[in-house]
């Protein structure tokens, strides 16, 4: 069969399952974002959890965070 074959083809379908057939390809897509949502997530607060010990042992660090850290007072 023919590409110009198939696609009048698909043409004659219904819209119920062309319909269904664009929903299935949303439904992966969307459960493929949320997945690597979740995944950077996770990385992100591995990456925090890494710092916050880095902080937490390195006395030079935490000098820094917490002159980093403090907010200067506004004067007016």
């Amino acid at each position: 069969m023919t590409p110009a074959d198939q696609a009048t083809e698909k043409l004659l379908t219904p819209f119920s399952v062309r319909r269904r057939e664009r929903g299935g390809r949303s439904v992966v897509q969307v459960s493929s974002s949320v997945s690597a949502m979740d995944a950077m997530r996770a990385r992100i607060r591995a990456q925090s959890k890494s710092v916050a010990a880095h902080i937490a042992s390195d006395p030079e660090a935490k000098a820094f965070i917490d002159d980093w850290a403090t907010p200067e007072s506004i004067s007016r």
